[in-house]
């Protein structure tokens, strides 16, 4: 080569490496259009001396730029073309990191498959150079990978890989980075001591690096293994810490990180619109710095406090958004989280069939991820669908696995999930008619309860079942002191549907207790308190509840619309259970209002659905009020057939209580029907047997309630009506005469 040629050769190569100096100036001040066209400048400039490692250089220069500039194709092709150029020039570590950047490129766009064929490219490259930081960095980006993916296993494996190559590296800052990771996958498994430790160690190094960034990570890890453990007050420290550094340094995400943080904190207390304000600015906070999978947590957190405020329809278009996001970053452990979420909130909606199929695909979705929680509150959801389907056994069916599945995890914990559970099981028992099971189920819910620093939001939940086993047990002033309580304790921890149930049982007890008024006015209160949380079958009970007033006043025709608002409402939400009653309710209306055969045709109906939920205390509401029917017409055959049945069911659900007293109180409810059976038995000329009916009746619930029935049936017998031929009045007086015989026996 003549020194000419060497001349314009350098010459060449100053311009090159001006042009690159002048797209790095450009870069530092921001000025990303003039940097893009100086690097690509430059490496053409690199490439015509032959510099080939230069030319990769600019090239790799211009693939950050356009990454920068979100130009993600764009940034691909660059980086494959500085690829090459680093090949022809014998480059082969930046060839890896070429490779490498391509990876987090594709994996950013959700495009896995190319991402890990990238990384694995790299991974390759790096172990022909034995190059340890190299190889650290491949398996953490698999890590990543495996960990989108969803396949924890995985990611865990590649995590302990790049530790022990950033380790052999003496790498400490990437190798604490890769502790994050692994602590992350850890946390996830429940793993909580471990994932403490990886998180603890990680912060000690950032701390002797000074980097401040990386120690407000790993406060904000800490935090969040702190809130899954509900150590709350360890995790609002974290959590306080790393936003005052993270405020400190100017550092967006780890604000945002922090506030959701703290938000969940005050979540759990029951600090709901605290809450609210601390999500509502983490989203704020991720949208600015378009951190997509940050906007879709808060979304997500977002729609949960939305659910508890009782704005289902608002949550659902949260959790929608959220899911969708999550989807299109195949992110799988936040598309469980999500899917589980907006089932439960389907559910809430009255989307019954909808939900179930979320809930499925939820439960599947964390059974691969092996979160255990998600798979819990799958479990759990559907459980309620069937609830409220009416489905009873299936739902007990699925709460037991839930029970189970909780109960094998080990960890303090879960004792909220479990007291749940149990309240729900007590739940079914109350309207199968066991009512050792339902002691024994809200025993365990308050044991459990009591072991939770958060017992008292369960404590609610709580005192709301208890108050209906004593409404059903017939202790109606103690029920409404229950269910007085259950409204404070819901008020006072922000649980709208909770408050709303309580305002809706204080009106049955009250109901119960003849106070019509003060019935009316909290039928109507939780009524509109359910409208407000978008509660259709809530609405329809307190809709049920107006009609049972109606009836109390004998307004049968109010009764009866009031019926048909609530079947509209319990259809439309799938509520079975609802149904049964609304059936049964309209067809007293129907008898009140002399509609007999409207009457009988509502009670077939809703004695199809007691038999078919198997509610005895259903089945005997329907058999007593058809029997006084057959009773009246005088059918004394169908009328004993009914008596003698809803007898039965009446005396095998006082049996499972437990004392006699509440054996007492329980059948203190159903005197009317013993004294109906007992002339029934006198019209057939059974003395005998009306006597040990009602001594049976006697010797536990005593005479007050059942001399004031008698009373009230002799009353109604004609004796000397004009109508009556003279047979059917000696007839009349003979069965009186027995009657009161029978009294002075009591």
């Amino acid at each position: 080569m003549t020194t000419q040629d060497q001349e314009k050769r350098e010459n060449d190569r100053l311009l090159a490496t001006r042009r690159q100096q002048a797209g790095l100036e450009a870069y530092q001040e921001g000025k990303l259009e003039k940097a893009s066209e100086a690097f690509g400048d430059a490496e053409i400039r690199f490439r015509l001396i032959g510099d080939y490692k230069q030319a990769g250089d600019s090239r790799t220069l211009l693939a950050e730029v356009q990454r920068e500039m979100n130009k993600f194709e764009q940034a691909i092709s660059s980086y494959q073309r500085a690829s090459r150029l680093y090949h022809d020039a014998n480059a082969t570590l930046q060839e890896a990191n070429s490779a490498l950047s391509i990876g987090h490129i594709e994996r950013q766009l959700a495009h896995l498959d190319r991402a890990q064929d990238a990384y694995i490219q790299a991974q390759h490259l790096y172990r022909t150079q034995h190059y340890a930081l190299g190889l650290g960095n491949a398996a953490l980006a698999l890590g990543h990978l495996e960990l989108q993916r969803g396949n924890t296993e995985y990611a865990a494996q590649q995590y302990e890989e790049a530790i022990r190559h950033f380790r052999e590296a003496n790498d400490v800052i990437n190798e604490a980075d890769a502790r994050r990771s692994f602590g992350d996958i850890l946390r996830l498994s429940r793993h909580f001591s471990e994932a403490e430790a990886n998180y603890q160690r990680a912060l000690e190094v950032y701390r002797n690096a000074l980097d401040h960034y990386g120690s407000a990570d790993a406060l904000l890890g800490l935090g969040h293994i702190y809130l899954d453990q509900e150590r709350l007050d360890e995790a609002s420290q974290a959590f306080t810490e790393a936003l005052t550094l993270a405020n400190t340094i100017e550092y967006e995400l780890g604000q945002a990180d922090a506030n959701i943080g703290m938000a969940a904190i005050m979540f759990q207390q029951s600090s709901v619109d605290q809450a609210l304000i601390g999500a509502q600015s983490a989203l704020q906070l991720y949208t600015d710095q378009h951190n997509a999978l940050g906007t879709a947590h808060a979304n997500r957190f977002l729609a949960e406090i939305h659910l508890r405020r009782g704005q289902p329809s608002y949550a659902n278009s949260l959790m929608e958004r959220a899911l969708r996001t999550y989807k299109a970053s195949a992110y799988k452990v936040g598309q469980a989280e999500a899917t589980v979420g907006l089932g439960e909130i389907q559910f809430r909606r009255g989307f019954l069939d909808r939900a179930t199929q979320t809930l499925n695909e939820a439960r599947n979705q964390a059974r691969q991820l092996h979160n255990a929680l998600v798979e819990g509150r799958a479990l759990l959801n559907s459980g309620d669908i069937y609830y409220q389907q009416g489905q009873l056994g299936q739902a007990r069916g699925v709460y037991n696995d839930a029970l189970e599945h909780f109960s094998t995890l080990g960890v303090e914990v879960t004792a909220r999930d479990l007291a749940q559970l149990e309240v729900r099981l007590a739940r079914i028992a109350l309207l199968t008619g066991d009512m050792k099971e339902v002691a024994d189920h809200l025993a365990s819910a308050t044991q459990h309860a009591q072991r939770n620093p958060l017992a008292a939001q369960i404590a609610t939940q709580i005192a709301l079942v208890q108050g209906q086993y004593l409404l059903l047990q017939g202790d109606f002033q103690v029920a409404d002191e229950h269910f007085t309580r259950a409204r404070t304790q819901a008020e006072s921890l922000q649980q709208p549907l909770q408050a709303a149930e309580a305002e809706l049982g204080l009106a049955q007890a009250q109901l119960e207790r003849l106070e019509l008024e003060a019935a009316q006015h909290n039928f109507l209160e939780a009524g509109r308190q359910y409208q407000l949380i978008e509660s259709v079958n809530g609405d329809g009970l307190a809709v049920l509840g107006v009609a049972q007033i109606n009836m109390g006043r004998q307004q049968w025709e109010e009764a009866s619309e009031n019926c048909e608002a609530a079947i509209t409402r319990f259809t439309q939400s799938d509520d079975q259970l609802g149904l049964a009653d609304a059936f049964l309710t309209r067809g007293l209306a129907h008898r009140g209002n002399d509609e007999i055969d409207a009457a009988l045709a509502d009670f077939e109906e809703a004695l199809r659905l007691y038999h078919q939920q198997r509610r005895p205390l259903g089945v005997i509401d329907i058999r007593s009020a058809r029997a006084g029917i057959y009773f009246l017409r005088g059918e004394l055959e169908r009328a004993h057939d009914e008596q003698t049945r809803a007898i039965t069911q009446v005396e095998r659900v006082m049996k499972s209580f437990s004392t006699p007293q509440q054996w007492r109180t329980f059948l203190q409810q159903y005197a009317d029907l013993y004294a109906q059976a007992a002339i029934t038995d006198l019209r057939f000329q059974q003395e005998e047997d009306a006597r040990k009916l009602l001594q049976d009746f006697l010797q536990i619930a005593g005479p007050q309630q059942l001399q004031a029935s008698l009373t009230t049936y002799l009353a109604d017998i004609p004796t000397s009506d004009e109508s009556l031929s003279e047979a059917e009045l000696q007839a009349q007086q003979g069965l009186v005469r027995k009657i009161e015989q029978l009294r002075k026996q009591l």
